[in-house]
Protein backbone atom coordinates (compact mmCIF):
# COMPACT_ATOMS: atom_id res chain seq x y z
CA UNK A 1 0.00 0.00 0.00
CA UNK A 2 1.52 3.32 -1.09
CA UNK A 3 0.88 6.78 0.29
CA UNK A 4 0.13 7.87 -3.27
CA UNK A 5 -2.68 5.34 -3.53
CA UNK A 6 -4.21 6.54 -0.27
CA UNK A 7 -4.25 10.11 -1.52
CA UNK A 8 -5.76 8.98 -4.79
CA UNK A 9 -8.50 7.09 -2.90
CA UNK A 10 -9.17 10.18 -0.75
CA UNK A 11 -9.57 12.42 -3.81
CA UNK A 12 -11.82 9.99 -5.67
CA UNK A 13 -14.04 9.60 -2.59
CA UNK A 14 -14.38 13.34 -2.04
CA UNK A 15 -14.89 14.22 -5.71
CA UNK A 16 -17.32 11.38 -6.45
CA UNK A 17 -15.99 10.78 -9.95
CA UNK A 18 -12.83 9.30 -11.44
CA UNK A 19 -12.77 11.91 -14.20
CA UNK A 20 -12.95 14.79 -11.73
CA UNK A 21 -10.38 13.20 -9.44
CA UNK A 22 -8.11 12.66 -12.44
CA UNK A 23 -8.27 16.36 -13.26
CA UNK A 24 -7.60 17.39 -9.64
CA UNK A 25 -4.65 15.05 -9.19
CA UNK A 26 -3.21 15.55 -12.67
CA UNK A 27 -3.06 11.83 -13.45
CA UNK A 28 -4.65 10.19 -16.50
CA UNK A 29 -7.93 8.45 -15.67
CA UNK A 30 -6.81 4.95 -16.79
CA UNK A 31 -3.74 5.21 -14.55
CA UNK A 32 -5.89 6.42 -11.65
CA UNK A 33 -8.34 3.53 -12.14
CA UNK A 34 -5.43 1.09 -12.17
CA UNK A 35 -4.10 2.44 -8.86
CA UNK A 36 -7.54 2.15 -7.24
CA UNK A 37 -7.90 -1.44 -8.45
CA UNK A 38 -4.48 -2.34 -7.06
CA UNK A 39 -5.48 -0.83 -3.71
CA UNK A 40 -8.71 -2.86 -3.69
CA UNK A 41 -6.80 -6.05 -4.54
CA UNK A 42 -4.34 -5.46 -1.72
CA UNK A 43 -7.13 -4.77 0.80
CA UNK A 44 -9.28 -7.61 -0.52
CA UNK A 45 -12.43 -5.49 -0.56
CA UNK A 46 -14.34 -3.37 -3.06
CA UNK A 47 -13.98 0.31 -2.24
CA UNK A 48 -16.30 1.85 -4.81
CA UNK A 49 -19.57 1.16 -6.62
CA UNK A 50 -19.27 2.29 -10.23
CA UNK A 51 -22.35 3.87 -11.83
CA UNK A 52 -23.09 6.03 -14.86
CA UNK A 53 -22.64 9.35 -13.06
CA UNK A 54 -19.42 8.42 -11.26
CA UNK A 55 -18.49 6.37 -8.21
CA UNK A 56 -19.75 5.94 -4.65
CA UNK A 57 -17.87 4.41 -1.75
CA UNK A 58 -18.98 1.04 -0.44
CA UNK A 59 -19.47 0.39 3.25
CA UNK A 60 -15.92 -0.96 3.40
CA UNK A 61 -14.75 2.07 1.45
CA UNK A 62 -16.42 4.44 3.92
CA UNK A 63 -14.79 2.59 6.81
CA UNK A 64 -11.40 2.80 5.11
CA UNK A 65 -11.94 6.51 4.39
CA UNK A 66 -12.72 7.25 8.05
CA UNK A 67 -9.55 5.42 9.09
CA UNK A 68 -7.09 7.08 6.72
CA UNK A 69 -8.35 10.70 6.78
CA UNK A 70 -6.83 11.52 10.22
CA UNK A 71 -3.61 9.71 9.28
CA UNK A 72 -3.19 11.71 6.08
CA UNK A 73 -4.10 14.96 7.85
CA UNK A 74 -1.48 14.25 10.52
CA UNK A 75 1.15 13.48 7.87
CA UNK A 76 0.35 16.78 6.16
CA UNK A 77 0.74 18.60 9.48
CA UNK A 78 4.09 16.91 10.14
CA UNK A 79 5.27 17.97 6.70
CA UNK A 80 4.09 21.53 7.31
CA UNK A 81 5.84 21.63 10.70
CA UNK A 82 9.09 20.32 9.22
CA UNK A 83 9.01 22.87 6.41
CA UNK A 84 8.38 25.65 8.91
CA UNK A 85 11.21 24.43 11.13
CA UNK A 86 13.54 24.21 8.14
CA UNK A 87 12.92 27.92 7.51
CA UNK A 88 13.92 28.91 11.05
CA UNK A 89 17.66 28.77 11.74
CA UNK A 90 18.37 26.60 14.76
CA UNK A 91 21.05 24.34 16.22
CA UNK A 92 24.68 24.77 17.27
CA UNK A 93 27.50 26.37 15.27
CA UNK A 94 31.17 26.48 16.26
CA UNK A 95 32.71 29.36 14.30
CA UNK A 96 36.46 29.96 14.12
CA UNK A 97 38.08 33.33 13.37
CA UNK A 98 41.66 34.63 13.24
CA UNK A 99 42.54 37.39 15.74
CA UNK A 100 42.40 40.15 13.12
CA UNK A 101 38.82 39.29 12.26
CA UNK A 102 37.57 38.55 15.77
CA UNK A 103 38.98 41.87 17.03
CA UNK A 104 37.23 43.80 14.26
CA UNK A 105 33.87 42.02 13.88
CA UNK A 106 33.66 39.12 16.36
CA UNK A 107 31.56 40.78 19.07
CA UNK A 108 29.29 42.44 16.50
CA UNK A 109 28.59 39.13 14.74
CA UNK A 110 27.74 37.29 17.97
CA UNK A 111 25.40 40.01 19.28
CA UNK A 112 23.73 40.57 15.89
CA UNK A 113 23.27 36.87 15.20
CA UNK A 114 21.85 36.18 18.65
CA UNK A 115 19.38 39.05 18.27
CA UNK A 116 18.09 37.70 14.95
CA UNK A 117 18.37 33.96 15.60
CA UNK A 118 17.94 33.18 19.32
CA UNK A 119 17.38 29.50 18.56
CA UNK A 120 20.97 29.16 17.35
CA UNK A 121 23.75 28.55 19.87
CA UNK A 122 26.82 30.24 18.40
CA UNK A 123 30.25 29.38 19.82
CA UNK A 124 33.02 31.70 18.61
CA UNK A 125 36.61 30.49 18.88
CA UNK A 126 39.68 32.60 18.15
CA UNK A 127 42.93 31.24 16.73
CA UNK A 128 45.59 31.71 14.09
CA UNK A 129 44.60 30.31 10.72
CA UNK A 130 46.96 27.37 10.90
CA UNK A 131 45.20 26.16 14.02
CA UNK A 132 41.74 26.86 12.59
CA UNK A 133 42.59 24.74 9.53
CA UNK A 134 43.41 21.87 11.87
CA UNK A 135 40.14 22.41 13.73
CA UNK A 136 38.21 22.29 10.45
CA UNK A 137 39.98 19.08 9.47
CA UNK A 138 39.12 17.44 12.78
CA UNK A 139 35.54 18.72 12.78
CA UNK A 140 36.10 20.81 15.92
CA UNK A 141 34.68 23.86 14.12
CA UNK A 142 31.80 23.90 11.63
CA UNK A 143 32.83 26.97 9.69
CA UNK A 144 35.55 29.59 9.93
CA UNK A 145 37.31 32.58 8.46
CA UNK A 146 40.78 31.51 7.37
CA UNK A 147 43.55 33.01 5.27
CA UNK A 148 45.46 31.82 2.23
CA UNK A 149 44.42 28.21 2.80
CA UNK A 150 45.29 25.45 0.38
CA UNK A 151 42.40 23.51 -1.12
CA UNK A 152 41.55 20.54 1.04
CA UNK A 153 39.01 17.70 0.80
CA UNK A 154 37.62 18.44 4.26
CA UNK A 155 36.41 22.00 3.55
CA UNK A 156 34.78 24.30 1.02
CA UNK A 157 35.98 27.90 0.73
CA UNK A 158 34.39 31.14 -0.52
CA UNK A 159 36.38 34.40 -0.96
CA UNK A 160 35.82 37.23 1.52
CA UNK A 161 38.50 39.90 1.71
CA UNK A 162 42.04 40.76 0.60
CA UNK A 163 44.21 42.85 2.94
CA UNK A 164 47.71 44.31 2.76
CA UNK A 165 50.52 42.94 4.91
CA UNK A 166 52.35 45.44 7.08
CA UNK A 167 55.72 45.67 8.77
CA UNK A 168 54.94 46.34 12.43
CA UNK A 169 57.17 47.39 15.31
CA UNK A 170 58.12 49.99 17.85
CA UNK A 171 57.78 53.49 16.43
CA UNK A 172 61.43 54.38 16.94
CA UNK A 173 62.52 51.19 15.17
CA UNK A 174 60.17 51.68 12.23
CA UNK A 175 61.02 55.37 11.87
CA UNK A 176 64.72 54.52 11.89
CA UNK A 177 64.49 52.17 8.89
CA UNK A 178 61.67 53.91 6.96
CA UNK A 179 61.51 57.63 7.82
CA UNK A 180 59.00 59.93 6.12
CA UNK A 181 57.24 57.18 4.18
CA UNK A 182 54.17 54.98 4.51
CA UNK A 183 55.69 51.99 2.71
CA UNK A 184 58.60 49.59 3.06
CA UNK A 185 60.17 47.53 0.24
CA UNK A 186 59.58 43.82 0.74
CA UNK A 187 63.16 42.79 -0.27
CA UNK A 188 64.53 44.97 2.54
CA UNK A 189 62.94 42.65 5.10
CA UNK A 190 66.02 40.48 4.67
CA UNK A 191 68.16 42.69 6.89
CA UNK A 192 65.69 42.92 9.76
CA UNK A 193 65.38 40.81 12.93
CA UNK A 194 61.94 39.25 12.49
CA UNK A 195 59.48 37.59 14.84
CA UNK A 196 56.98 35.63 12.76
CA UNK A 197 54.21 33.06 13.06
CA UNK A 198 55.13 29.48 12.16
CA UNK A 199 55.24 27.94 8.70
CA UNK A 200 51.84 26.29 8.99
CA UNK A 201 50.07 29.67 8.93
CA UNK A 202 48.80 31.36 5.77
CA UNK A 203 50.55 34.67 6.46
CA UNK A 204 53.90 32.93 6.83
CA UNK A 205 53.39 30.89 3.66
CA UNK A 206 52.64 34.08 1.73
CA UNK A 207 55.78 35.74 3.08
CA UNK A 208 58.01 32.72 2.46
CA UNK A 209 56.65 32.35 -1.07
CA UNK A 210 57.44 35.99 -1.85
CA UNK A 211 60.99 35.61 -0.52
CA UNK A 212 61.50 32.45 -2.55
CA UNK A 213 60.44 34.25 -5.72
CA UNK A 214 62.91 37.02 -4.91
CA UNK A 215 65.68 34.53 -4.14
CA UNK A 216 66.08 35.93 -0.63
CA UNK A 217 66.12 34.50 2.89
CA UNK A 218 64.70 36.15 5.99
CA UNK A 219 66.44 36.58 9.34
CA UNK A 220 63.91 34.98 11.67
CA UNK A 221 64.84 35.38 15.32
CA UNK A 222 61.84 33.43 16.64
CA UNK A 223 58.58 31.85 15.57
CA UNK A 224 55.65 32.75 17.82
CA UNK A 225 52.22 31.22 17.25
CA UNK A 226 50.40 33.34 19.83
CA UNK A 227 49.45 36.93 19.14
CA UNK A 228 49.76 38.41 22.65
CA UNK A 229 53.35 37.16 23.23
CA UNK A 230 54.28 38.22 19.69
CA UNK A 231 53.15 41.80 20.35
CA UNK A 232 54.90 41.85 23.73
CA UNK A 233 58.19 40.73 22.16
CA UNK A 234 57.86 43.51 19.60
CA UNK A 235 57.02 46.02 22.33
CA UNK A 236 60.09 44.95 24.29
CA UNK A 237 62.31 45.59 21.28
CA UNK A 238 63.23 42.00 20.41
CA UNK A 239 62.39 42.45 16.74
CA UNK A 240 59.82 43.42 14.12
CA UNK A 241 56.95 41.41 12.69
CA UNK A 242 54.64 41.21 9.67
CA UNK A 243 50.89 41.29 10.28
CA UNK A 244 47.66 42.20 8.47
CA UNK A 245 45.98 45.49 9.30
CA UNK A 246 43.18 43.98 11.38
CA UNK A 247 45.59 42.56 13.94
CA UNK A 248 47.24 45.91 14.61
CA UNK A 249 44.22 48.18 14.10
CA UNK A 250 43.87 48.72 17.84
CA UNK A 251 47.58 49.54 18.11
CA UNK A 252 47.60 52.10 15.27
CA UNK A 253 46.68 54.97 17.60
CA UNK A 254 49.30 53.90 20.15
CA UNK A 255 52.28 56.27 19.83
CA UNK A 256 54.55 53.43 20.94
CA UNK A 257 53.99 51.51 17.67
CA UNK A 258 54.11 52.16 13.95
CA UNK A 259 53.80 50.22 10.70
CA UNK A 260 54.57 50.40 6.97
CA UNK A 261 52.82 48.78 4.03
CA UNK A 262 55.00 46.20 2.27
CA UNK A 263 55.52 47.01 -1.42
CA UNK A 264 57.65 46.06 -4.45
CA UNK A 265 56.09 43.53 -4.50
CA UNK A 266 52.94 44.26 -2.54
CA UNK A 267 52.23 41.50 -0.07
CA UNK A 268 48.62 40.66 0.62
CA UNK A 269 46.61 38.11 2.51
CA UNK A 270 43.31 36.66 1.30
CA UNK A 271 40.64 35.74 3.80
CA UNK A 272 38.19 32.98 2.94
CA UNK A 273 34.97 31.73 4.52
CA UNK A 274 35.41 27.98 4.97
CA UNK A 275 32.84 25.28 5.73
CA UNK A 276 33.66 21.88 7.17
CA UNK A 277 32.50 19.12 4.83
CA UNK A 278 32.19 16.73 7.75
CA UNK A 279 28.65 17.98 8.37
CA UNK A 280 25.88 19.44 6.17
CA UNK A 281 25.72 23.19 5.65
CA UNK A 282 22.59 24.10 7.62
CA UNK A 283 20.27 27.07 7.19
CA UNK A 284 21.76 28.56 10.36
CA UNK A 285 25.25 28.30 8.88
CA UNK A 286 24.13 29.96 5.65
CA UNK A 287 22.56 32.80 7.61
CA UNK A 288 25.74 33.20 9.67
CA UNK A 289 27.77 33.39 6.46
CA UNK A 290 25.50 36.14 5.19
CA UNK A 291 25.74 38.07 8.45
CA UNK A 292 29.53 37.76 8.39
CA UNK A 293 29.59 39.38 4.94
CA UNK A 294 27.26 42.16 6.08
CA UNK A 295 29.38 42.95 9.12
CA UNK A 296 32.61 42.71 7.17
CA UNK A 297 31.37 45.25 4.66
CA UNK A 298 30.46 47.61 7.53
CA UNK A 299 33.93 47.11 9.04
CA UNK A 300 35.62 48.04 5.77
CA UNK A 301 33.37 51.09 5.35
CA UNK A 302 33.99 52.44 8.88
CA UNK A 303 37.72 51.63 8.94
CA UNK A 304 37.78 48.74 11.43
CA UNK A 305 39.21 46.65 8.58
CA UNK A 306 41.32 47.92 5.70
CA UNK A 307 41.06 45.78 2.61
CA UNK A 308 39.27 44.96 -0.61
CA UNK A 309 36.06 42.97 -0.47
CA UNK A 310 35.67 40.12 -2.90
CA UNK A 311 32.78 40.67 -5.29
CA UNK A 312 31.32 37.35 -4.12
CA UNK A 313 31.36 38.57 -0.52
CA UNK A 314 29.24 41.70 -1.06
CA UNK A 315 25.81 40.96 0.46
CA UNK A 316 22.49 41.71 -1.19
CA UNK A 317 20.87 44.46 0.88
CA UNK A 318 17.42 43.41 -0.29
CA UNK A 319 17.83 40.16 1.64
CA UNK A 320 18.59 41.80 4.99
Amino acid sequence: MELRQLRYFLTVTESGALSKASSIIGVAQPALSRQIRQLEEELGVQLFYRHGRGVRVTEEGAQFYAAIVPVLRELDQVKSDLVAAANVPAGDIVFGMPPSMSAAIGAEIVSDFFAHYPQVKLHLVDGLSGFINEWLASGRVDMAIINNARKAPYMRMDPLLEVDLLLFGRRRDIDAIAPDTETFPTPALVGLPLLLVGRNHGLRRELDSAMQRLGLELNIKAEVDALAPLKKLVRDGHGLTVLPHGVISFESSNPEFSFRKLVEPNLTQRFMLAFSLQRPTTLAMRELARRVRVELRKAVEDGRMVGRLSKDSIPDDDRL
